[in-house]
């Protein structure tokens, strides 16, 4: 895993001629007329990446990090994941975004917080269940692990929580009048609502090489699989559409759990079932 900075990268990807990266996390493409090779190795973040055999004295990268720096920028499909924890007092939390990249087998993460960011190699998947388990790797790896929380599973109509709660008052009432949630899973629905008690990691699906309507070529699946850490253990809520409605289902957030509700969510991306075998046509 190489750690640098935003400055670091863009040396890296002007000495690799490797323009774009995991646009998503921020970060923009390099402008290969104007900004040169020179230009790169005159940056102090190049001496840092010198002594850290990153790049030689020639402007050379590693060839592990080439091959980091292209699976990103030729990925097939990817996860993308915003973390955020609660901080003490009044300071601002600093999110954390990763993306986690696949082209054909091979697998990358690339981490953002502020202006850190952190590449590394992720795995190979020959398979739907080696993919699986590099994602499940790499989501332990991200978010720690953690007990999941006990109750049973619940089911909410989205529109309704985007329609009637407006703060946690609202969102206690809108609980109680549905007259089906026992003690633990009022408390747990709570909890979960509450940033400055608890966690949250959220994760999306893309698909490259896909007509979306835009230049990108990138669809953007619109179910949304959230691991959340309460004081009580780990959440998972898994948001998605169905005949037309927006439903919510929270659960204890077993391995088990967050493995099946990312898989459903990458199933639902246009190459469905063989979203761990899809490779885009240029």
């Amino acid at each position: 895993m190489l750690t640098t900075t935003l400055d670091g990268l863009w040396v890296l990807q002007i000495l690799t001629g490797i323009e774009v990266v995991a646009p998503e996390l921020g970060l923009r493409p390099v402008l290969p007329s104007v900004e040169t090779k020179d230009m790169a190795l005159a940056h102090p973040v190049a001496d840092e990446l010198k002594a850290e055999g990153v790049i030689d004295e020639h402007g050379a990268v590693d060839p592990a990090v080439v091959e980091w720096l292209t699976v990103l920028a030729r990925r097939d499909m990817a996860l993308w994941l915003q973390a955020v924890r609660p901080v003490a007092g009044e300071a601002e939390p600093v999110p954390t975004q990763v993306t986690l990249a696949r082209f054909a087998q091979w697998w990358v993460s690339l981490e953002r917080s502020d202006i850190v960011v952190r590449l590394g190699g992720a795995g190979t998947s020959s398979s739907e269940g080696a993919a699986n388990q590099v994602i499940s790797n790499q989501l332990e790896r991200l978010c720690g692990p953690a007990s999941p929380a006990s109750f049973k599973p619940v089911t909410v109509a989205t529109d309704r929580i985007l329609g009637e709660v407006k703060d946690r008052d609202s969102l206690r009432r809108f609980l109680m009048s549905t007259g089906e949630l026992d003690a633990d899973q009022m408390h747990i629905l709570l909890t979960t609502a509450d940033t400055g008690r608890s966690a949250q990691a959220s994760i999306i699906a893309l698909q490259t090489g896909v007509d979306s309507g835009s230049e990108t070529r990138v669809r953007v699946e619109g179910s949304v699989v959230t691991v959340i850490d309460t004081p009580e253990g780990r959440v998972i809520a898994e948001h998605f559409e169905r005949d037309g409605r927006r439903w919510m289902i929270m659960a204890p957030g077993s391995l088990s759990n967050i493995a099946a509700a990312v898989n459903d969510m990458v199933r639902r991306l246009p190459a469905a079932a063989d979203w761990h075998a899809y490779r885009k046509v240029v």
